[in-house]
């Protein structure tokens, strides 16, 4: 009996498909406790996913709302009455942790570059470049924040009297393709601040660039350009 069952089973290993099928099942056999293993890892990263797809899902909505009260805070601020103060302190306080809490996100981009505008009105320069620092982000989902921020920075180096920096920042703004309907008004910028710092070979580029510009924003620009320009000429010359 066990020679014709040893003489079946070498007939079956013969032929490639049931020798297949023999071969799988003695491995499935052998590994059956390797494949569970397996089977319970995959089910655990599954659930793994779908829990931290929960768990993004529920912050977005947390981040949005809390910028959302921010906002309220915020705009309420505007309105010139006793609780203006009070409304602009909140606002601050809820933006701070909404970066705090949700680091990276379209919110916490937002609110940090809302923070530097605040602090930048207010004059509290060193505390405006730091929630700008926070803002610049190159994330798509940022939008024009995450480029503003740059410009933001530059504001706040010219006010500090640091023309050096504030031209660096200045230059990012303009590279950022964002920022390309500003483009014209942060050339005019530059042009300005490389002629303060006698770096006229620079301002004559941004003037040249401006005038060269066909976008509509660039008309209000290109008188301007080209009186500094002729004055830069004559500074040259003189």
């Amino acid at each position: 009996m066990e020679i014709k069952y040893s003489k079946k089973k070498q007939e079956m290993r013969s032929d490639p498909v049931m020798e297949f099928i023999i071969q799988a099942k003695d491995f499935f056999i052998g590994q059956s406790n390797v494949l569970m293993g397996i089977a319970v890892a995959v089910l655990l990263v599954l659930g793994g996913v779908m829990i931290y797809s929960s768990v993004k899902k529920s912050s977005v909505q947390k981040a949005q709302e809390a910028f959302g009260r921010a906002l309220i805070a915020y705009e309420a601020s505007s309105v010139n009455n006793a609780s203006a103060a009070e409304n602009l302190e909140k606002a601050v306080e809820t933006f701070k942790t909404v970066v705090d809490n949700n680091k990276n996100s379209p919110q916490a981009i937002y609110s940090a570059y809302i923070l530097g505008n605040i602090f930048l009105r207010q004059q509290r320069y060193d505390e405006s470049i730091t929630w700008f620092n926070a803002a610049v982000s190159a994330n798509a989902q940022t939008g024009f924040a995450g480029a503003s921020a740059l410009e933001g920075l530059a504001s706040c180096y010219e006010a500090k009297g640091n023309l050096q920096e504030s031209l660096k920042f200045l230059k990012k703004a303009a590279d950022d393709g964002r920022l390309k309907y500003r483009g014209p008004e942060l050339a005019w910028k530059a042009a300005l601040i490389s002629k303060e710092l006698r770096s006229y070979e620079e301002a004559k580029g941004f003037c040249e660039k401006i005038i060269a510009d066909t976008v509509s924003a660039a008309a209000a620009y290109k008188q301007k350009a080209e009186n500094l320009l002729t004055e830069i000429h004559a500074t040259e010359k003189s």
